[in-house]
């Protein structure tokens, strides 16, 4: 190893992920690997309203839950990288890539992506796309700076404070096309669901979803 990269190495360590504990090498540890908190057979998938399968790899729980926080809120968004590794490979094994037409997100509003400084969402359905070989197309424009869906869990007030949030992306071109919309978390599915709504009723044919997490029922 060169001088400069054992200096970068003392000063910024390999870091899992998920537990944050310091690594020789790599961003996962072999323990994370082997004891995250993985959803299997039917949890993986769930239905909302105008979303057509949703499926989730992991439950939005313990490491997991604090590991998004540090991705979303605290700069980490290179975590984008394993994050994508891991939603595709559920991508893959859960749904036809073969049917899908695009790749796209829920898009964070101007203000949100001016405080933060990226969009999470993005980040990931980049790294999806790659993995899966399908475009990473914008379809969706938050045009309502509403309140984090994280400061309520009640589905009713959830669904309120994303309704109108999102109109088609200017010459997002979505009639007849399967698109496979990503976001990092879900939790009661009314952002899925209102996102879907209006690919929907913009002529979309289908709309899957992918989240790194979902919540227990």
């Amino acid at each position: 190893m060169k001088m400069l990269e054992y200096i970068v190495s003392l000063i910024y360590p390999w870091k899992c992920v998920f537990c944050n504990s310091v690594l020789e090498n790599g961003d996962i540890c072999d323990e994370c690997v082997s004891k995250l908190p993985y959803t299997k057979g039917d949890s993986i998938y769930q239905k909302f309203t105008f979303v057509d399968k949703c499926i989730s790899p992991l439950y939005y729980k313990d490491n997991v839950r604090d590991s998004i926080h540090r991705y979303k809120f605290y700069g980490c968004s290179a975590y984008s990288r394993r994050y994508g590794e891991i939603m595709a490979e559920c991508v893959e094994n859960n749904l036809d890539c073969g049917g899908i037409s695009m790749v796209s997100w829920i898009p964070l509003s101007k203000a949100r992506l001016r405080k933060r400084g990226y969009d999470q969402a993005y980040l990931l359905a980049k790294e999806i796309s790659a993995r899966v070989g399908l475009p990473c197309v914008p379809t969706l424009r938050k045009v309502k700076n509403n309140a984090a869906q994280s400061t309520t869990r009640d589905a009713k007030q959830r669904r309120s404070n994303v309704a109108g949030a999102y109109v088609l992306y200017p010459d997002a071109d979505v009639r007849d096309k399967y698109i496979l919309l990503v976001d990092d978390v879900v939790t009661t599915g009314s952002t899925l669901g209102e996102a879907a709504r209006v690919l929907k009723k913009s002529g979309a044919k289908c709309v899957y979803c992918v989240t790194l997490a979902r919540h227990e029922d």
